[in-house]
């Protein structure tokens, strides 16, 4: 959660508590969510049509090989599970998001922070294909992120002001250039990152040498998520704050006030003067939050060194104090009531509101399953708290939650999770209103134990039984010895299509732009490359583009041919050349924001949940299947771009061919692909909406004059 005003304070004074640093041969422990969050900032993507994750993953890229290139060593640590002390907060942010997810559209995309449902793991995608070391946490990360920052003495890169507190060497986010250069080291050439670092030394000497036991003072003081600022109010009431000046606002004047107060105390007589100014019934249990926050600042223990094959020989020093034994009100001098503005005279008097619960121990096999990757991050909080949020995105906020259609999906991996021996679990729903509701996902989506083990005992034969075993009670007409007839990277994205069609409403134009979207993304990218640029292409292919003019078209055989090694190099030029503006938001969108179509955005909205929920349900299932590498199989901008176009055709498919004419091996592939899902689709006997009606019924006549204006079209701007 962080330090509520921090990194304002210390960023206003930062020539005084932050230095110049290079970022080079050495350790360096990432905070991985946070660099997530903070890349896909970075990038500017287009979150308001789902998520680009081909260009996040390539940037995701660029910024490892960068830091390979300093010769700087990543390990990277991820959250797990919310605690129940940060329940409060996720409900918190959950109503933030939804009220920004509900005005998202390409005019505020820019300035809205809404990520994309894959993001995440479009990053961990990217971290196994570099063999970049990482591990998630059971729960929140950051002690652990400290603690083996302090164990390989190395910094932290995070942007959290939690880590202001910690007492290691932290490079804050905003102060790193990603793009590396040259300096001399040691009278040599080397590539380093120019960014700045902070220390507690840093801070400590400049307020005259106070104790760094103190700092978790400061945070909790602050409010943190064991406990609200308001509980200080009497506190606060009585703390002397520097007189206000216009370029710093109250709490700003806080953190100052409280860093001259801790100037002249010892832990022992901070803590006194804090717990003096509380309720009785509230002293005991501040006292414990205080002390369990002092030691996670300074813990020493980290799980994580066993999952970077590191040796752990580290003891946690526990600092012990006793509880201050009663004291009178007159021990903190008094101050003038035009001090007290900072109090809150709403102190609540239910603690269970303001102090949250200390986190029990999850069973080994549980905390093992999310270390060693096999409990998806997205099912942690069904087996910690029998709860499931929902994941703000674009969707359209006039229709029912998108994540309604996966229920069924997480109900069996709670009743896994939980040897179905539970009445239900929570979900919390965003409304229409942006605001949020708990549904109780009770029995009625329950499917029948096929075995009688608990997860814990299971073999991984018996893990993937689980799995055939609830698509065949859910989807009794699917065919699984057609569905491995797809490439094994596909296979799991067919089964989220079908899925999806069978509990949405979707047009046949919109699954075909799925297809041709992991067509491009996985067959033609391997051949020419992930350039993104129509100018770029044009400028590099233009002379072999007016060769292949010239060129005899061959009929492609009806054989299925789902093999994209034998995807033609340059049919995949004339396939790009035709495909690839379609990454680009179109210009009458950006001029007429009431142009961009939220009903399709939810459509696609749904798929991706159904995409995500089947891959978790997957790798709980010990992985039966390949997983879908997301980066590879979905660009929102191109999915939506072709939507628009196939939606207005009577027969997507025949447009397609017509449209990619003269790709003869990228158009087998693509029509191998369709031949399989349409059989699946029509054994499981599922329909689509009609995207058609109303159109003029010369519409199909129109289609070979479209086809050839656009060849036209493109042959114009083509640069030689």
């Amino acid at each position: 959660m962080g330090v509520r005003g921090l990194t304002t304070y210390l960023n206003y004074n930062s020539n005084i508590f932050m230095k110049d640093y290079d970022l080079h041969n050495t350790n360096l422990v990432i905070d991985g969510n946070s660099l997530c969050a903070q890349l896909y900032r970075s990038l500017n993507c287009f979150s308001a049509f789902g998520g680009d994750y081909d260009k996040f993953a390539a940037y995701v890229k660029t910024f490892f090989k960068n830091l390979k290139k300093c010769k700087v060593t990543p390990y990277v640590i991820f959250d797990g599970s919310y605690e129940k002390r940060k329940l409060r907060t996720a409900y918190s942010r959950l109503r933030s998001k939804i009220y920004g997810a509900s005005r998202l559209d390409p005019v505020t995309q820019g300035s809205l922070q809404i990520f994309p449902l894959l993001l995440r793991d479009v990053f961990k995608e990217v971290l196994k294909e570099l063999t970049v070391m990482y591990t998630i946490c059971e729960f929140e990360a950051d002690d652990e992120i400290a603690a083996l920052a302090r164990y390989l003495s190395c910094p932290v890169l995070s942007y959290d002001s939690d880590f202001f507190i910690y007492n290691v060497v932290y490079i804050p986010f905003n102060t790193l250039e990603i793009k590396p250069k040259q300096i001399l080291h040691d009278d040599k050439k080397v590539f380093a990152m120019k960014c700045r670092i902070y220390k507690v030394e840093f801070l400590t000497k400049h307020f005259g040498g106070i104790e760094k036991e103190l700092l978790p003072l400061l945070a909790t003081l602050l409010g943190n998520d064991f406990v609200e600022k308001k509980v200080f109010w009497k506190f606060f009431s009585q703390l002397k704050t520097p007189k206000g000046k216009k370029s710093k606002n109250e709490q700003q004047r806080c953190i100052h006030g409280l860093f001259l107060w801790l100037q002249n105390e010892t832990l022992e007589s901070a803590i006194t003067k804090i717990i003096g100014r509380l309720k009785k019934k509230q002293k005991n249990k501040v006292f414990a939050i205080i002390m369990k926050s002092i030691n996670g600042y300074n813990k020493k223990e980290c799980k994580s060194l066993k999952y970077f094959n590191l040796s752990n020989d580290s003891i946690d020093d526990i600092i012990d104090i006793k509880m201050p034994e009663e004291i009178n009100d007159d021990d903190i001098d008094n101050q003038s009531d035009e001090n007290r503005s900072l109090s809150s005279n709403d102190e609540s008097d239910k603690e269970s509101n303001s102090c949250l619960d200390i986190e029990e121990s999850l069973p080994e096999w549980f905390a093992e399953g999310i270390r060693h990757k096999t409990i998806p991050h997205s099912f942690t909080n069904l087996y910690t708290h029998h709860l499931h949020f929902c994941s703000p995105q674009a969707e359209d906020y006039l229709q029912d939650d998108a994540h309604y259609c996966i229920l069924p999906i997480l109900r069996y991996a709670f009743d896994m999770l939980t040897d179905f021996e539970q009445e239900h679990f929570v979900y919390v729903s965003r409304e229409k209103d942006c605001n949020y509701r708990r549904i109780f996902v009770g029995k009625e989506f329950t499917v029948s134990k096929p075995i009688i083990l608990p997860i814990s005992q299971l073999n991984g034969s018996q893990l993937h039984a689980y799995f055939y075993h609830f698509f065949k009670e859910k989807l009794p007409q699917l065919n699984f010895e057609v569905l491995n007839l797809l490439p094994s990277n596909f296979q799991l994205f067919a089964l989220a299509l079908l899925w999806w069609v069978s509990n949405c409403d979707v047009s046949v134009g919109q699954l075909q732009s799925l297809i041709i979207c992991y067509t491009y993304l996985d067959a033609i990218d391997e051949k020419v490359g992930s350039t993104r640029s129509y100018f770029h292409f044009n400028n590099k292919f233009s002379n072999k583009i007016l060769e292949l003019k010239g060129r005899s078209v061959t009929e492609g055989s009806d054989d299925l041919q789902m093999n994209k090694n034998k995807v033609q190099y340059d049919d995949c030029i004339v396939s790009a050349a035709m495909l690839l503006k379609n990454f680009e938001i179109d210009e009458t969108i950006k001029k007429k924001p009431k142009s961009y179509n939220s009903r399709r955005i939810h459509t696609f909205a749904q798929f991706q949940c159904c995409l995500y929920a089947i891959n978790s349900l997957n790798t709980l299932c010990g992985s039966p299947f390949e997983s879908t590498i997301y980066s590879k199989s979905y660009n929102g901008t191109f999915i939506y771009n072709m939507a628009l176009k196939l939606e207005k055709e009577s027969d997507p498919v025949l447009y397609l061919q017509k449209y990619l004419f003269g790709a003869t091996s990228v158009l087998c592939f693509y029509k191998s692909l369709n031949t399989v899902i349409s059989t699946l689709i029509n054994e499981l006997n599922l329909k689509f909406k009609d995207c058609t009606m109303g159109k003029k019924k010369n519409r199909r006549r129109k289609t070979d004059e479209e086809i050839t204006l656009l060849i036209k079209e493109f042959e114009s701007e083509v640069i030689i």
